[in-house]
């Protein structure tokens, strides 16, 4: 096993802080790689939301260093049939239930290896059945920091194998796009499964129009900042972080002034001149 000199260990998990859950995680790790650098991208998943797991970590795992490694537990199986995996995607390696939590992930990059993690020999003494975190996942995730190869850790996993979320796609029909609201902030925006990249010249284009069907409502108004001038009380169309188009309102919940939130269909038209 060759040691890294400073690994990164990014965590995400729906453990909140209130409980010790994820420093006793962090305490299992330092032991194993003591040189590891942990950033918590977000342990604020609500209980059990695998597809909300899935975007934070989908929207913000290459913006760490090649190399991090990253601990995910989102796991309302577990103790079941569902395995326990580490793989190299990209430049990255997650280690994780494999539920569907690593979806766009695996949507976006190769994958280079992937195991199920039947080598006893990197778990804890005792693994619990209901804190895999602590005693498979958090030590796994720190071996691999260290220096330990997949291969070292279980069987291999065909990477076609790993499971993904059933989730709708975008449908695009000449000049529109069936989709629906994919995530809700913190803030209560609310962000569309329409990627810009599908739709580069949107604020280019004389008229795009937002349509919620259910609600007999039509957002027109695109906003490239949130201090852009326009009335307040009225939601807006705008790029998220991330890059997809979302809806939000200034200085209040779209969410929760809309009543909407995710799965809700919508359909985006747009007239080139």
């Amino acid at each position: 096993m060759q040691q890294i000199a400073s690994p990164v260990i990014g965590l995400l998990t729906d453990f909140g802080t209130h409980d010790n859950f994820v420093g006793v995680m962090k305490g299992v790790m330092a032991g194993i790689a003591p040189t590891a650098t942990f950033i918590d991208l977000t342990h604020d998943i609500p209980p059990q939301d695998v597809l909300a797991g899935a975007w934070a970590l989908g929207t913000g795992y290459r913006y760490f260093p090649a190399g991090s490694v990253f601990v995910c537990v989102v796991d309302p199986g577990v103790g079941s049939e569902r395995a326990p995996v580490a793989l190299h995607a990209g430049d990255w390696y997650f280690v994780g239930p494999d539920n569907g939590l690593f979806h766009f992930v695996l949507a976006d990059q190769p994958v280079h290896a992937a195991v199920k993690l039947t080598n006893p020999s990197y778990h804890l003494p005792t693994v619990s059945a209901t804190f895999q975190g602590r005693d498979l996942f958090a030590p796994v995730g720190a071996h691999i920091a260290a220096g330990c190869q997949l291969h070292e850790l279980g069987e291999a996993l065909p990477a076609d194998t790993l499971r993904r979320l059933d989730l709708p796609q975008p449908v695009q029909k000449s000049d529109r796009i069936e989709a629906e609201i994919a995530y809700v902030d913190h803030f209560g925006n609310l962000v569309t499964s329409i990627a810009l990249a599908r739709l580069p010249d949107f604020f280019d284009w004389p008229l795009v129009r937002l349509l919620l069907p259910r609600k007999q409502l039509i957002i027109t108004e695109r906003r490239r900042f949130f201090a852009d001038q326009g009335n307040d009380a009225e939601p807006f169309l705008y790029v998220d972080s991330s890059g997809y188009i979302g809806i939000a309102m200034r200085n209040a919940s779209a969410a929760r002034s809309l009543d909407i939130g995710r799965g809700e269909a919508v359909t985006l038209t747009w007239r080139h001149a």
